[in-house]
């Protein structure tokens, strides 16, 4: 009999400690809230079964076991209710709630008459037990079982349909319902003379503790903190049971002041973990953070890349056609133009070759950058490459009276296998660039064999490469 008296005992503190630490984490959160009231239901049902079975007079067992049954009815309403606000169900299946809530007034209104409860009698080593009313087997078939059943129902659904941690959360959800449900079903044997005695009664503070873990994680359900609150709860709860089975004062001095000490560094390792997962949890975002960043920079410099491509083709067409008019201009095919009008011809001629020039350097880049770019091998002179860009952009280094000059090599060079107009286009860059920032002087192209190899070197009197 002691046993049953301290394991309603021990219910309704564990119930209440998780109860309290749960509303004050945050009283917003309907998921917080229901829990709250779940914990109440638990504690009014522990603390009317520790009355009932200390009863000394079958009218004053009578009221506790309906006091009691009132706890046993909104257990599972609060139950249900909490399990759809857990998977986020509560406003889809609103009705079904109030029809729920309604269902269990209906059978308070009778919770203290012999239509649910008739008497109490003797029955094997209990002085006093219930006997049900026709409204208490309604109240087990379909609030404690089918109530029950439905909200695991939904669980195993949303556990099939969700991934990862959520996944993980509703599994030890499910099983602690399962453990907390099975031990309190233990009490319903006697009622129906089966000779099964309530010991699991001690498994009733499984699901809270559960539930109360996933309150707190149910966004980021961690196993590390799980255990480690598991560890710490059940510590607590040996040292509760030891202090209320001490005999001497004593023994309960010693497991008092042992239980004070395991709660205050239960407190602080749970702590601990705690903000090492939130740590981890922080950098996770960060991480996704700056892949979803990384993403979107990938998608914005790929537009980049293709708007630069059709802009870059866009203008090449129309400045070739300009080029080519300019050229036929200079070769007299529309007759013959004075010196006055030879100058700024020549001068467009020489804009739109420099514009070419840069039009093809930005599809290029644009080519590198999206993986598109094309190589043309074939044998080439390397001279008469050099020897074209020297002539190409001579006008240039004209106008800002710089000497430009090509030291061939004086003995033949050997072809070469590349990409002559790639490779033209490095040239052009580097000997254009050297034009840029000379103001005056000179600049020496020198093209020669060394070895086995061959060396094109650059040098000018200007600021350098830039």
């Amino acid at each position: 009999m002691i046993f049953f008296i301290y394991s309603a005992l021990f219910n309704a503190f564990i119930a209440g400690l998780l109860g309290i630490v749960v509303i004050l984490k945050n009283r917003k959160d309907i998921i917080n809230r229901l829990f709250f009231g779940l914990s109440c239901a638990v504690i009014l049902w522990s603390l009317s079964y520790w009355q009932w079975m200390s009863a000394d007079s079958p009218q004053l067992a009578l009221f506790w076991s309906r006091v009691l049954s009132v706890g046993s009815l909104f257990i599972p309403v609060f139950y249900f209710h909490w399990i759809l606000a857990f998977t986020g169900l509560n406003k889809q299946k609103k009705r079904v709630i109030q029809t729920v809530y309604a269902i269990t007034f209906l059978f308070l209104i009778f919770s203290f008459s012999g239509y649910f409860i008739e008497r109490v009698e003797p029955r094997y080593i209990f002085a006093f037990w219930p006997v049900p009313g026709v409204f208490y087997n309604l109240y087990l078939i379909f609030i404690y079982f089918g109530l029950t059943a439905y909200a695991l129902i939904i669980l195993w659904r949303q556990f099939k349909i969700n991934t990862g941690v959520k996944r993980q959360s509703i599994k030890y959800v499910i099983i602690g319902s399962l453990i907390g449900f099975g031990g309190g079903a233990t009490n319903f044997f006697i009622w129906y003379n089966i000779p099964i005695y309530p010991y699991g009664n001690v498994l009733v503070s499984f699901y809270p503790i559960v539930l109360a873990i996933a309150t707190f994680r149910y966004n980021l359900f961690n196993i590390k903190i799980i255990a480690t609150e598991l560890l710490t709860f059940s510590i607590w709860s040996f040292i509760i049971v030891r202090l209320f089975l001490s005999e001497t004062l004593q023994e309960r001095l010693i497991d008092g002041g042992l239980l004070i000490f395991l709660v205050v560094s239960g407190i602080l390792l749970i702590r601990s973990v705690s903000h090492e997962v939130n740590q981890r949890e922080k950098m996770e975002k960060l991480a996704k953070q700056l892949k979803i960043a990384n993403t979107k920079l990938k998608k914005l410099d790929k537009a980049k890349s293709e708007f630069i491509a059709i802009a870059s083709h866009q203008l090449r067409t129309p400045l070739t056609v300009i080029r080519g008019y300019v050229s036929m201009i200079l070769a007299g095919d529309f007759g013959s133009m004075s010196s006055k009008i030879a100058d700024p011809i020549n001068k467009i001629s020489e804009s739109s070759k420099r514009l070419i020039s840069l039009v093809e350097g930005m599809l290029n880049v644009s080519r590198i950058e999206s993986g598109r770019l094309k190589f043309n091998f074939s044998v080439t002179r390397l001279e008469d490459v050099i020897t074209s860009v020297i002539q190409e952009l001579s006008g240039r280094a004209k106008e800002k009276n710089i000497r430009l000059r090509y030291k061939k090599s004086k003995k033949p060079l050997p072809e070469l296998m590349l990409d002559r107009e790639n490779i033209r286009q490095v040239i052009m860059n580097l000997v254009d660039n050297a034009i840029k920032y000379t103001d005056k002087g000179n600049i020496t192209v020198d093209l020669k064999q060394d070895g086995d190899n061959i060396k094109f070197c650059i040098s000018d009197t200007g600021a350098g490469i830039r």
